[in-house]
């Protein structure tokens, strides 16, 4: 999918999760959450040169949400560079030493698998531990936004398997694709768009649930942890993803 699908279907699937609790959390964890999702939704992408993580700019998002993500995404080409060179390169040698396999770079590889975000996330929040701790700032949050981080980018293995090209998810360990039929760059493929925005509805309803009928927020948590989910399982069936028969 296109950097700006990940980012939308990201924040919006964030958005729902993080709704219910809007109320009493703290603004700048929100903040935090959003921002991790944020960045992990382009994560799995820094091993093409010309993803939208280097680019510092979010396209195909107008009006003041895209001014926003357009202002946060300078920051990106930091993560991108940091993941390519610190991250995916050393996980890539260090896999293929201990498979006995030559490894060839090339894009939805070890970044776009269960076990490559999962690493990166883990190495990419110590990376920043020693940052913060060399500069002496406040560790409290970092957790949140690794998390958040690993989220984003699962949540990009997710859709990136609804396209043609589709992702192995246990790679390097097989090479088995789950794929759909979902054409990101077509004129008239609206499914991604009609999706974020379902999900964004979503997270509207329970901003404002609590205006409307007496509930707290713990009873919108679980409705949203089930509930999102359940979306996403519909999504992913009318994108029709199935696993690939052979190999390629």
């Amino acid at each position: 999918m296109r950097g700006d699908q990940h980012v939308s279907l990201s924040l919006a699937t964030a958005g729902l999760l993080i709704a219910p609790w809007a109320p009493v959390l703290d603004p700048a964890l929100i903040a935090v959450l959003l921002f991790g999702t944020f960045v992990g939704s382009l994560a799995p992408d820094a091993d093409a040169v010309d993803a939208a993580i280097f680019n510092g700019r979010i396209g195909g998002i107008k009006g003041k949400k895209g001014q926003v993500l357009n202002g946060l995404a300078v920051v990106l080409p930091i993560f991108g560079y940091t993941i390519r060179y610190l991250i995916y390169y050393p996980l890539s040698l260090i896999f293929s030493l201990l498979l006995r396999k030559s490894y060839r770079h090339r894009h939805r590889g070890l970044l776009h698998s269960f076990a490559g975000v999962g690493l990166t996330s883990l190495i990419l929040s110590v990376y920043l531990g020693l940052i913060l701790t060399w500069l002496g700032g406040p560790l409290v949050l970092l957790p949140a936004f690794g998390c958040a981080f690993f989220v984003g980018c699962v949540l990009h293995l997710v859709e990136d398997s609804c396209t043609p090209a589709g992702i192995a998810w246990l790679y390097p360990f097989s090479r088995r694709r789950v794929a759909g039929r979902i054409r990101a760059e077509g004129d008239f493929e609206v499914r991604p768009t009609a999706f974020a925005i379902v999900l964004a509805a979503a997270a509207a309803g329970m901003l404002i649930a609590p205006f409307l009928i007496t509930t707290s927020p713990e009873e919108l948590g679980r409705i949203a942890l089930v509930g999102t989910p359940v979306i996403w399982l519909l999504f992913v069936l009318v994108s029709r993803v199935r696993r690939e028969r052979r190999h390629r």
